[in-house]
């Protein structure tokens, strides 16, 4: 298949992710390169649309504009150099697909096959080029010095990588001297972990950071661990260091890391993990750390607590739209990360040596924590408890955290009980069509896809929803074989299937119907609208940390199914009235309610939409495919139908809302008889959707 250079360009800007705006800087300091990259990026996905509707010289400006952001972009360089050579520019083209090898461009396939290229091969040079690009292209990484347990990252180790727009840092490992004590106090952790470094069979501190991503506020007592290195930025780089959310750096060692911080008193208030659920460029980063023995920890701050208020401060319940095994979540707010970090700092010293040095190498540290501390919950009474919801709540309590149990399991553990990691991926699933089973502004059901965490937003009005997924990428350390369980740790087991499609259950067939808001556990006050699959795979020593498949509901809907799961009604709020909270990144919210009708054998007529109430009602209706009513006839079956699309407006200083607009086609049926209830379109016009269309219009029945 030949791909394009606008082909390359969208898998770049998905992989990489798009931003916000930001200046232009001609050598700019390493880590603003982040930041730059995705404003870069907006520009670029920009310069795809203005080629694609063919303003080729609007697009080629556009592109330079993107290169001026961000010289440093291989991809903005490749890009700007495809559309040189389509507004006719070869030599200009040229330049910018040297620039682009020299500064690591390697994919040879795109440069020798893309057809955007067709006017610059015959040219001199040409060929000088594309072998430049058969070599390997590998950025050195400079290695920082330690300072008295002090590990500074600053522009000297530090390196941007443009796939993953992501920073990395390097550090010098070499032991220096007798090794320091393994940990100060700590009562009986303390006398374990001295007694078994003495004996040499704990490994230690040593290759360990600690990460704070909050300017100090909520700091590990690191003094109470010799060994460990704690991570500071050079104070010219500081201001471009973000607090909070730490998905911008991979650091060269074995990380963890906390931010006693969240965004309040805004109207997309949350706290760090919720936003990085939301930014799939976030949790490809959240992956990245996970599998490169990083592992932070964040308070949930409002997001976990009692209530269904719609405010800020008075609770929601769990309002996040996913589970995952990437982070650690505390309940409260700051300095609630403690107790994490300390248990954490403690596990990673206990270790055996040859342990713990394979578990680094395999990138398995974070996994195996996770497992540690959710077996060692408190809650966790007996083994049995570790495969229920019990376990792997997606915020835990500091209290029952068991610091002893974990270092204990660590130190027990040999090669062949290193837990095995679950990794899934989906094969096929059901997908909702935006307007006509759901209204949103676009194909919004997929939240993210990563390796361990599956999260899909439940937007469809279907009642049941569909998906098969495979587990046959887990992977063992001593690659036994693996079985696998797939557990319902949340939400109504009877609205729930799971049915294994093999032997070993590496594979499920998945139906998960509506649910309703409910307790997360029985004994609990706090409620939730999701429901969450752990998987699990057992290597016949030790069970994996879970993965996780989610589906989040939306808790400013009123839904009415019959018995047959056809939807009668569904009342939506939080546009002009009112509502249980929801995520605005999640759902645009809209005030209106829909009525279903259906044929005598069960197909879908129709929907009627009701606005407000009284003298000032407005009703609207629909075509199974989403189409407005605009003629009818006398049994009051369509004759005409115009498209519907749905937008995002706001109003100053407040959230958007959905509102519908008319689209450019109108659809005429046609029907059998009179007891046809449906019809067939028999021709498409296209229309002047612009006149008249601040709304819909409406009609009454």
């Amino acid at each position: 298949m030949r791909v394009s250079a606008l082909g390359y360009l969208l898998f770049c800007v998905v992989t990489l992710g798009c931003g916000t705006r930001a200046s232009v800087a001609e050598e700019p300091n390493v880590f603003r390169r982040p930041a730059l990259a995705e404003a870069s990026q907006e520009l670029q996905l920009r310069g795809v649309h203005f080629a694609r509707i063919g303003q080729l010289p609007t697009a080629l400006q556009t592109l330079q504009e993107a290169v001026k952001i961000a010289p440093f972009s291989a991809v903005a360089r490749y890009n700007l150099a495809c559309m040189y050579a389509k507004n006719g520019q070869p030599d200009e083209g040229l330049s910018s697909l040297r620039r682009a090898v020299e500064l690591g461009f390697r994919d040879t396939a795109i440069i020798s096959k893309d057809p955007d290229l067709n006017s610059l091969r015959e040219l001199p040079g040409f060929a000088e080029i594309a072998n430049e690009a058969e070599k390997p292209y590998q950025p050195s990484l400079r290695t920082g010095q330690f300072d008295d347990g002090i590990a500074w990252v600053g522009p000297e180790n530090t390196v941007w990588e443009e796939l993953t727009n992501q920073l990395r840092t390097g550090f010098d490992w070499k032991p220096s001297g007798k090794p320091r004590s393994i940990i100060l106090e700590h009562g009986e952790i303390g006398k374990r972990l001295r007694k078994w470094f003495s004996e040499g069979t704990a490994a230690g501190n040593f290759g360990d950071l600690y990460d704070n991503c909050d300017r100090d506020h909520s700091n590990l007592k690191y003094s109470q661990f010799p060994q460990l290195h704690r991570i500071e930025y050079r104070p010219e780089i500081l201001a471009d260091v973000p607090q909070g959310l730490q998905n911008r750096l991979l650091h060269g060692g074995v990380v963890i890391g906390n931010s006693s911080t969240s965004l309040v008193n805004s109207p997309i208030w949350r706290s760090n993990p919720r936003m990085a659920y939301m930014m799939p460029t976030s949790m490809t980063a959240l992956t990245r750390q996970y599998f490169h023995n990083h592992l932070y920890v964040y308070p949930e701050h409002h997001d976990h607590d009692p209530g269904r208020s719609g405010s800020e401060k008075d609770g929601n319940g769990d309002v996040y739209p996913a589970n995952t095994p990437y982070l650690l979540i505390s309940q409260g707010s700051s300095y609630t990360d403690q107790p994490f970090l300390d248990a954490l700092a403690c596990t990673l010293a206990a270790f055996r040596p040859a342990v713990k040095k394979r578990l680094v190498e395999a990138g398995l540290i974070a996994p195996t924590l996770q497992q540690i501390f959710r077996t060692s919950y408190k809650l966790v009474k007996k083994p049995e408890d570790y495969l229920t919801g019990i376990a792997h709540p997606s915020v835990f309590e500091g209290s029952q955290i068991d610091p002893l149990k974990m270092v204990e399991a660590a130190h027990s553990m040999t090669d062949e009980t290193i837990p095995p990691v679950v990794r899934i991926r989906v094969e096929q699933q059901d997908r909702g069509i935006v307007g006509r089973d759901y209204f949103d502004i676009s194909d919004r059901e997929l939240l993210f896809d990563t390796p361990c965490a599956i999260a899909r937003i439940g937007r469809s009005l279907k009642y049941r929803r569909r998906m098969i997924v495979s587990a046959r990428d887990s992977m063992d350390a001593n690659q036994a074989p693996l079985k696998f369980r797939w557990v319902v740790l949340r939400g109504d087991e009877s609205l729930v299937t799971v049915k294994p499609l093999d032997d070993e259950g590496s594979r499920a067939d998945i139906t998960v119907a509506w649910h309703p808001r409910r307790k997360i556990q029985p004994n609990s006050e706090i409620e939730s609208n999701r429901v969450d699959i752990g998987v699990f795979a057992y290597n016949g020593a030790a069970w994996s940390a879970p993965s996780f498949v989610t589906w989040f509901f939306l808790d400013n809907e009123d839904r009415e199914y019959d018995e047959q799961g056809r939807l009668l009604s569904v009342a939506y709020h939080g546009g002009t009235d009112k509502s249980p909270y929801v995520d605005p990144l999640i759902q645009t919210p809209k005030t209106w309610k829909d009525d279903y009708h259906y044929t005598v054998d069960g197909r879908l007529i129709g929907w009627t939409r009701i606005r407000g109430t009284g003298p000032d009602q407005k009703v609207e209706k629909f075509t199974a495919d989403g189409g407005l009513v605009i003629e009818e006839d006398a049994e009051g079956r369509p004759l005409a139908a115009q498209t519907v699309h749905y937008i995002a407006h706001a109003e100053e200083k407040s959230l958007p809302k959905l509102m519908q607009q008319l689209g450019d086609e109108v659809w005429r049926f046609a029907y059998a008889d009179a007891n046809d209830k449906i019809g067939k379109v028999i021709s498409r016009e296209k229309v002047d959707a612009v006149k008249n269309n601040n709304v819909s219009s409406t009609t009454k029945p």
